[in-house]
């Protein structure tokens, strides 16, 4: 979880991007907003945001100062510049603080999307690298806690790394690395034990004919899932409810980062 500061004194434009942000991405966290150079340097402080979204018109002082105080405190901090100043020198300017996009208002929400996306992307980049060189960051592990709370929320529809790289706005490849570095195993082992597990719960608490547990747990066709059952647990859903029936307490598998 990505977490984004926005930086205005405009109430209705801070309510209007908090608005698309949360519609637009799940992976962010958007930040109490800040309205002042005094707000916007102690949320930085406190709270430590890695994406900032500032408009530099709507600030009592210069957004170039305040962004580059933030910045100051936080060296690896995405930023992206609102504004209506549509000239060479304040765009030069914004490029040679190495601001990731300069948006000209009345904002396009496509490209703001864009914009944020690549912010998420390159923060991406260093919590892969943090993680394969064995100290995931806060954001690593926030990151990788959004996957599986999603997945453990899902599982029982059709989940695959296309599906997780577009609600993380993640890359498909970084996905599939990220997660088998993060977890310890790759994504579909993963998916197959949690449903496993689930339908174990199934087969000891309920009546329900396998065939429903099967469709209940993400598997339309119910022979493949008892050949699956099979396999991975050695005996087959008949046999394994047959013999735990009120006695097996199914394994956790929640993997939380602390």
């Amino acid at each position: 979880m990505c977490r984004l500061l926005i930086v205005s004194n405009d109430l209705k434009e801070q309510q209007t991007l908090q608005r698309f942000i949360n519609d637009s991405f799940m992976n962010i966290k958007v930040l109490p907003p800040a309205e002042t150079e005094v707000e916007a340097l102690a949320i930085t402080e406190k709270l430590l945001p890695e994406i900032l979204l500032i408009a530099i018109d709507h600030l009592d002082v210069d957004g170039f100062i305040v962004k580059r105080k933030i910045v100051q405190q936080l060296p690896n901090i995405k930023v992206i510049i609102l504004t209506k100043r549509d000239n060479f020198q304040s765009i030069h300017q914004a490029l040679r603080c190495g601001v990731i996009d300069y948006l000209i208002t009345p904002v396009d929400f496509n490209e703001l999307k864009f914009a944020i996306d690549r912010c998420v992307k390159a923060l991406n980049q260093v919590s892969l690298m943090d993680v394969l060189n064995n100290k995931p960051t806060v954001l690593a592990k926030e990151q990788i806690n959004t996957i599986l709370d999603y997945i453990h929320e899902h599982y029982n529809e059709e989940i695959n790394l296309t599906t997780l790289a577009d609600i993380m706005h993640l890359n498909r490849h970084y996905v599939s690395r990220f997660f088998k570095e993060a977890v310890g195993m790759n994504f579909i082992d993963y998916l197959t034990a949690y449903r496993i597990e689930k339908s174990k719960q199934l087969l000891m608490k309920t009546e329900e004919p396998i065939t429903e547990i099967s469709g209940t747990v993400g598997y339309i066709d119910a022979t493949y899932f008892s050949k699956l059952f099979k396999r991975k647990v050695g005996q087959s859903p008949h046999q394994f409810r047959k013999q735990y029936r009120g006695e097996h307490i199914p394994a956790d598998l929640r993997i939380i980062y602390n």
